[in-house]
């Protein structure tokens, strides 16, 4: 039974992508309920955190630089030559990091303090932003005036966003024994992300499988865009990180992202083959990450064997 818990934490997150896929028709129908996580994941988030306690990095500006520039530069390098890819990279890049990276940075052995700021600022960064540059990347589809659409956006987004922060406020003011309830149960944002997991790989492949004309080439092209950018941004935060020490933060930071918003974007404002691109990204992302707390797990088995192996030769040769 160790066993199996132990399997699951490692590669719950490969598990919701497989059987997701493979219940699409039933998962599907939860679609509804994502904006609802989004909410809980955040609420999980804010919960442990207090505004005194937000320390900004340097690191932290470069990251959000990287992120909410680079959003924007991608879709306008790309545009010309594939309109939908470049939809698919901008959007990936602007969207927030996601909540549960913090609980995964910290099963990883990264900074969870450093990696909840940044979700923190990142968040909250997405409020101005997404109003800014989503009428820009999606023109056909936000069928209004610019500031008309900006604050169609910001409407739609600043509540999901801001109503755990608010909600998170008043329970630390007024109810700190609920709150410190919800810090406690903080590893069960890991499993909703699994869930949210389930949901966006179910919608995926109900829109795939449904009935239509494909163009594999293009869904093929899509989906590579979403693995691509996804290793790219690994690589890129990990390797600015390892120059501050964050190595592991950063990458989490920049490349775990919150699909769900992203998803939830995409159908209201893009293409709906964009979509294709985000499960990419979701499937690359989490089978990374899986690989790296497997890894880890392994890792840390070794050095207790050495521990272990070291203590035993010490007490047969009877040192103190």
């Amino acid at each position: 039974m160790k066993r199996v818990l132990l399997f699951l934490k490692q590669w719950a997150l490969v598990v919701a992508i497989v059987v997701g896929a493979a219940g699409h028709a039933f998962f599907s129908r939860f679609s509804a309920l994502s904006p609802f996580l989004l909410m809980l994941m955040l609420l999980f988030t804010f919960c442990g955190m207090s505004l005194r306690t937000v320390r900004l990095h340097r690191l932290h500006v470069m990251l959000l630089a990287l992120q909410m520039g680079g959003s924007l530069l991608s879709y306008m390098l790309l545009v010309r030559w594939n309109p939908v890819i470049a939809q698919t990279v901008g959007l990936i890049i602007l969207v927030p990091t996601a909540t549960a990276a913090a609980t995964i940075t910290g099963m990883l052995g990264g900074s969870v303090g450093f990696l909840a700021t940044y979700v923190f600022i990142g968040t909250f960064s997405s409020i101005v932003a997404a109003p800014l540059l989503v009428p820009v990347m999606a023109p056909g589809h936000v069928d209004m005036p610019f500031f008309a659409s900006m604050l169609s956006v910001f409407l739609k987004v600043g509540p999901i966003l801001l109503l755990p922060l608010f909600l998170a406020i008043v329970l630390q003011r007024f109810a700190p024994r609920v709150n410190g309830r919800i810090v406690r149960a903080g590893w069960f944002s890991y499993y909703l992300w699994a869930a949210m997991i389930l949901i966006l790989m179910g919608s995926t492949f109900d829109m795939l499988l449904a009935p239509g004309r494909k163009n594999f080439g293009m869904e093929a092209g899509i989906a590579t865009a979403g693995v691509v950018v996804c290793f790219l941004q690994f690589l890129l935060g990990k390797t600015l990180g390892s120059v501050y020490h964050r190595s592991i933060s950063a990458g989490q930071a920049l490349a775990q992202k919150n699909l769900m918003l992203a998803m939830w974007l995409a159908f209201q404002y893009f293409e709906p083959l964009v979509v294709i691109g985000l499960a990419a990204y979701s499937i690359a992302q989490n089978v990374f990450n899986a690989a790296q707390i497997w890894m880890k797990g392994r890792m840390d088995a070794r050095i207790r064997e050495r521990l272990h192996a070291y203590h035993e030769q010490k007490h047969r040769s009877g040192r103190p």
